[in-house]
């Protein structure tokens, strides 16, 4: 189903517009009961929808009408009142709401069908997105399926398994509102009869292959999980820009969704929070019973994924952990001489990889980390610490390569605390025949006392940030993901 945003012309109450209406359109222009059909706005599997006037209450409305090849299918008409009444049952702010249901003028051959009218969302479906070859940002989609979720909840309580959640059937306003829409294959507890197909039968599959849950897929009974599959499997497909699998024909998708594991999402989508990635990982596991136990759970896991604002460490904080650290690294050397500066460097490379911190950042409750969150691991942090130091390494190179490893280890040995005088020299040395490069060096550290971020020449080389462990609270809504 497919909606078209923005204001629509309205007709006349009693107009006959026929002249102008497309050809094989047989309603724009012609009155349902207190309705002016206008046009057509879009198609589902269910009927047509056309946008409508309701002039008993002076607003637009959206008609859904069942196709003419489909008039006296008494079948096909008890599952189409079966989602009128099925959306009709549900008081919910993320379903698409039903207005009204009535019967169609008598057509040639002697039949008539069926009509609908529901709510008009002045938006698009998330379907859109796709057509556009565009995606969804991470955090956008955890707002839109807690919203999602939230309609499933109401269906759920009210008896109701929609069995058909995809792009096409998520409507979105101009508010950034998710409503679900398209009811017609939804099962209703009330129902005594399930008129699932088999999907070897006469090629008629209740529900779309790329987003059916594996129970659904190999003809078992289901229940509100089948749904939390789809749905995963939507939002994965506008995260991922692909769906979990795909093949030539629905049956070799239903197979996989069935036997096959998806990818895992965090590989596709790389700013995906890793509590995105587990949420997901749980809505399309094949066993059921270890997806949600119920909308309550999922909503909870989907609120708790929300991004947070972080406080990053000050120019002045990063400063005095620094210059710890570089205590630790000068009595590392005045005990082991050279050996010292390669201990340092391992203890500061695993502090950061793996736990985020070395001991004074940790006393500081300070800790580094990538971009979205997650620890450096190895490579990043040898890079951060190499670009850090690139300076003492860039001096270091340059008198083994024109003086050899013994001038160097002297020159390494002179800047122990016993020889502080000769030391002072050394460095003031350095300093004033690197002149240039010293500056420089200073100018990559000082950097981040001006970023926002507090981010040193080192974090945006190696992507990484430092920021207060315990100051971490949540984001206003709408705020970027820092």
């Amino acid at each position: 189903m497919t909606y078209e945003g923005g204001a629509h012309p309205t007709l006349p109450h009693g107009s006959a517009a026929s002249e102008s209406r497309p050809s094989g359109d047989r309603w724009s222009g012609l009155e349902l009961d207190f309705y002016v059909v206008i046009k057509p706005i879009g198609r589902g599997g269910m009927g047509t929808v056309y946008l409508a006037q309701d002039n008993s209450l002076d607003r637009e409305v959206a008609i859904k009408v069942l196709p003419e090849e489909l008039y006296g299918n008494l079948e096909i008409e008890e599952r189409f009142l079966r989602e009128a009444r099925a959306q009709a049952k549900l008081k919910s702010p993320h379903v698409v709401a039903i207005h009204h249901i009535g019967r169609l003028p008598v057509r040639a051959g002697g039949k008539t069908g069926l009509y609908f009218a529901m709510e008009l969302v002045d938006g698009e479906p998330l379907e859109a997105i796709l057509e556009r070859k565009s995606i969804l940002h991470p955090e956008e989609a955890r707002k839109a399926m807690i919203e999602v979720a939230g309609g499933l909840r109401d269906a759920h309580r009210a008896g109701i398994i929609h069995r058909d959640i995809k792009p096409s059937n998520l409507l979105r306003d101009r508010d950034g509102r998710v409503k679900i829409a398209d009811f017609g294959i939804a099962k209703v507890s009330s129902v005594a009869k399930d008129d699932r197909k088999s999907l070897t039968g006469d090629g008629v599959v209740l529900g779309t292959p790329l987003y059916m849950s594996p129970e659904q897929a190999s003809g078992e009974s289901i229940d509100f999980r089948s749904d939390m599959y789809s749905l995963g499997c939507a939002f994965y497909h506008l995260l991922a820009g692909a769906p979990p699998f795909d093949g030539d024909n629905g049956l070799q998708v239903a197979a996989k969704h069935i036997a096959a594991a998806p990818q895992p999402l965090e590989e596709l989508v790389k700013d995906l929070p890793p509590a995105m990635a587990a949420i997901f990982a749980r809505l399309l596991h094949k066993k059921r019973d270890e997806r949600y136990a119920d909308y309550e759970e999922l909503i909870a896991a989907l609120e708790a994924a929300a991004p947070r604002a972080v406080t990053y460490a000050g120019f002045w904080a990063r400063g005095a952990a620094l210059a710890l650290d570089c205590m630790i690294a000068g009595t590392l050397i005045a005990a082991l001489g050279w050996i010292g500066i390669l201990v340092h460097l391992a203890y500061v490379t695993v502090g950061h990889a793996y736990f985020g911190r070395t001991i004074p950042k940790w006393m500081l409750s300070m800790r580094v980390h990538r971009l979205d969150g997650t620890p450096l691991g190895l490579v990043r942090a040898l890079v951060r610490n190499v670009a850090s130091m690139w300076l003492p390494f860039l001096l270091g190179a340059v008198i083994l390569v024109t003086k050899g490893q013994s001038h160097l280890r002297t020159v390494i040995e002179r800047l122990q605390p016993r020889e502080a005088a000769e030391a002072k020299s050394v460095v003031l040395a350095f300093a004033i025949s690197h002149g240039i490069l010293t500056l420089m060096w200073i100018a990559g550290l000082v950097y981040a006392a001006f970023n926002p971020e507090r981010a040193a020449f080192h974090d945006l080389v190696a992507g990484s940030r430092v920021t207060y462990a315990f100051r971490r609270v949540s984001l206003p809504p709408g705020s970027p993901r820092p």
